[in-house]
């Protein structure tokens, strides 16, 4: 069998573009600086480009509440209320009673007098 020079350009163009392909892969796979995080140093990170990057630091802010002077303001506002509460009630009762007693002692009075 014989071959004919045409087949063996279209060959060798063919063996030529695989190694081409092959020698472009191997530098692509060469160029990349990391696979995974363990590649990378402490607070580095591997990206999707595969290279390290450094892992942002994000700044928390703690909010700390003092509630003391508030709990402070409500309790004195509590007692002061019940102290309001207690004083109306005890004033009401002495008013009523006051009343009632006068009420009476000028019923019974009333009642003495119309024999």
């Amino acid at each position: 069998m014989r071959f004919k020079r045409a087949d063996g350009g279209l060959t060798v163009v063919l063996v030529v573009i695989i190694v081409v392909i092959f020698l472009g892969w191997l530098a692509n796979l060469g160029s990349k600086e990391c696979r995974s995080n363990t590649d990378c140093g402490n607070e580095f990170y591997c990206g999707s480009d595969f290279a390290c990057h450094q892992i942002p630091v994000i700044e928390k802010t703690i909010v700390q509440n003092n509630l003391v002077v508030p709990s402070i303001i409500i309790g004195i506002a509590i007692v002061i209320a019940a102290l309001i509460l207690r004083w109306n009630k005890s004033s009401l009762k002495n008013k009523i009673f006051a009343k009632k007693e006068s009420t009476e002692e000028e019923s019974f009075t009333q009642k003495l007098k119309t024999p």
